[in-house]
């Protein structure tokens, strides 16, 4: 069967490459068990500079294109990629890479390489600067934030890289921005840190580009899932926007945590209008 002709490219695009980044927005839980876990990070915190997650990510179709089977969508990866001194304050660099592969690169046409960076405080997790390369299909832009906590605001500038030539298409101050803003794997390594227990919920204040949107966390239940790393113990956690939705069109957000001290993610799920992106860990190095 042609299946290319029920895919939408540029919503494929957008749903897999934000849900791989989305996903992994506010939290994770603990270490393997059927998989030795790293070691933790010698000030006490659970993950140390150099752990590297890669995870499976695949698409699954709305019901009404029940004809369709589940594709495989590419890979992400996340990593603490090493530490920075920015005079007395020593800030953690999270990068985040999303790369399409398999069925459903092929049918939508589109490729996905996206490369994103983070700096943070390894103590408040609060977000000093992000650095954005996207690359998908002809859409092409370089999007930087610095945020100035002291004079609550923060600057964005996006180029269109695609343009001939290179356009700017936002340079510009936001004002009113919350002294400690955290962007979304930031917000993951902070929720790493805290307890986590049936029943409990949890608020963040997650940035993203120019806006903010509170966002709560609640545990759920505790499962076994099994990836391709591995079969866990996991806590399952919702993740909710408080106020509009958590995706731009709604959509909802899951998240599965080993349920041991470590906090390490090992499955996500976003169900959105276009079906469902779910990813595994397939692996896990320090």
């Amino acid at each position: 069967m042609n299946y290319a002709k029920w895919i939408d490219p540029h919503a494929a695009r957008r749903w897999v490459c934000g849900a791989m980044a989305m996903s992994f927005a506010v939290v994770a839980a603990a270490g393997p068990q059927t998989a030795a876990a790293p070691a933790a990070g010698a000030d006490g915190l659970p993950f140390a500079p150099g752990e590297r997650l890669v995870f499976r990510v695949e698409w699954n179709p709305p019901w009404y294109l029940f004809f369709l089977p589940s594709m495989e969508a590419g890979e992400a990866i996340l990593s603490i990629a090493g530490e920075q001194e920015n005079g007395d304050l020593k800030l953690f660099k999270i990068v985040f890479q999303a790369r399409s592969s398999g069925t459903l690169a092929r049918l939508a046409g589109v490729e996905i390489n996206d490369h994103f960076e983070f700096y943070t405080s390894p103590g408040s997790f609060c977000t000093t600067s992000v650095s954005k390369r996207i690359r998908e299909g002809k859409r092409k832009r370089d999007i930087d934030v610095t945020y100035f906590p002291d004079a609550r605001r923060l600057y964005i500038r996006e180029v269109n890289v695609a343009a001939d030539p290179p356009r700017v298409d936002i340079d510009k101050y936001v004002e009113a921005v919350p002294p400690c803003v955290q962007d979304l794997f930031s917000a993951l390594y902070s929720m790493r840190q805290r307890e986590l227990r049936l029943g409990a919920a949890h608020r963040t204040l997650v940035g993203d580009n120019d806006r903010v949107k509170e966002i709560e966390a609640r545990v759920e239940k505790k499962e076994f899932v099994n990836t391709p790393s591995g079969r866990y113990e996991t806590w399952k956690v919702n993740t909710v926007a408080l106020l509009g939705g958590l995706f731009k069109d709604g959509g909802q957000f899951r998240i599965w945590m080993t349920a041991d001290g470590r906090k390490v993610p090992v499955k996500f799920e976003a169900r959105v209008g276009l079906g469902k992106v779910s990813g595994e860990l397939k692996q896990m190095t320090q």
